[in-house]
């Protein structure tokens, strides 16, 4: 199959799968197994390239990390809450831009407010709800902006000698994608060390920015057990 064919068909099912549809998570509560189960059928597209057991994007240990570090709130007895997927959910995608400091920092205010006895309580379902249409978008207009990219490759080489050597276009093309990704992390860098502070810092003072994370062999690196 020619790479062109295979952007289209991984692109395309990448935009049909699309991110869990807020009606998608369970009212009733989860054993961590049913966690590991659920998620490894609502992110399967990652799936494959994702740590433990084969299948596996969360797994039971991992959850478990993740409550330990307090970026997911203790849970009720032996079972996770609606909150706890959707929690989890969010997390999957933060573990792909920052580190696990970052993140603590960044959930840091949500869980407190969580676990106060005083404070309204975030109704996380809406908030999700919100947001997924706008993911949603950016699936599909990325899977549209891609074929766009394959096109700009070929008319950059053209006229180089190049135009038949695919392994050419696709470095070339492997490069953009690689530049357009760190263009979105910087952007997600600079706002959470701009708005989130540091431990031992005031909280709304800016924060010097931290050093770049190292390179990434996946662009979503996905939660193991050694979290």
């Amino acid at each position: 199959m020619r790479y062109e064919e295979y952007i289209k068909q991984i692109m395309d099912e990448f935009a049909e799968i699309g991110p869990v549809k807020p009606d998608a998570f369970p009212s009733m509560e989860l054993y961590a197994d049913q966690v590991a189960a659920f998620f490894g059928d609502k992110l399967r597209a990652y799936a494959a390239e994702a740590s433990g057991a084969p299948g596996a994007v969360f797994t039971e240990a991992g959850v478990a990390a993740l409550v330990k570090r307090g970026v997911l709130p203790k849970r009720a007895g032996k079972k996770y809450t609606r909150d706890h997927l959707i929690i989890l959910t969010m997390l999957f995608y933060l573990e792909s831009v920052f580190r696990a400091n970052e993140i603590e920092r960044l959930m840091r205010p949500f869980m407190d407010n969580y676990s106060s006895a005083f404070d309204d309580k975030i109704d996380f379902h809406r908030l999700y709800a919100a947001i997924e249409p706008v993911l949603t978008r950016d699936r599909a207009r990325f899977s549209r902006e891609m074929q766009d990219g394959v096109a700009d490759v070929k008319a950059a080489i053209r006229g180089e000698g190049l135009e038949d050597d695919d392994s050419t276009e696709l470095l070339l093309l492997i490069l953009s994608l690689a530049a357009r990704a760190d263009a979105a992390r910087y952007a997600a860098r600079k706002l959470l060390n701009e708005y989130f502070a540091k431990p031992g810092k005031a909280r709304g003072k800016a924060s010097k920015p931290a050093a770049a994370p190292p390179p990434k062999e996946t662009a979503c690196i996905k939660i193991s057990d050694d979290v």
